[in-house]
């Protein structure tokens, strides 16, 4: 069974899609913040798929989590959400997004299973785990 971790700030959010996950055959976990995340992401780590995280948490982003938890785990599979901000705020934190999947809440939960079986089923390797150009760049000027 594949498991996904689920990142979100609002409880009903988290709930919707974990539901909708777990009706699908997905397993789920859950966390409201980074620090939480990161603490269920360390004892689960070879067991977790998929991060599913809303891009605006409080304190650290929802980028900033995906960039730690992809440190840790280069294969893992990543899934942004946000119902404040486009997708073009994943690149502003520096992160690649040329492959990078996103959805705009509110989304119908149908829409979110057929984006998560998507990438689910993808294979080779994970874009988003390389740095960007820029950081690239950056790194081999220092």
């Amino acid at each position: 069974m594949k498991l996904a971790l689920i990142v979100d700030d609002e409880p009903l959010d988290r709930e919707v899609a974990s539901q909708a996950l777990d009706r699908a055959g997905i397993g789920t976990l859950e966390a409201d913040n980074y620090e939480s995340a990161v603490r269920v992401f360390q004892e689960n780590q070879d067991a977790i798929d998929l991060l599913l995280v809303d891009v605006s948490l409080p304190a650290k982003n929802g980028v900033e989590l995906a960039k730690e938890l992809v440190r840790l785990k280069p294969a893992l599979r990543l899934l942004f959400v946000s119902g404040h901000v486009g997708s073009e705020v994943i690149r502003f934190y520096g992160m690649n997004t040329s492959d990078a999947h996103f959805l705009q809440k509110p989304f119908p939960v149908e829409t979110l299973l057929d984006r998560v079986r998507e990438i689910l089923k993808s294979t080779g390797p994970v874009p988003w785990a390389v740095p960007d150009q820029d950081e690239k760049s950056n790194s081999a000027s220092k």
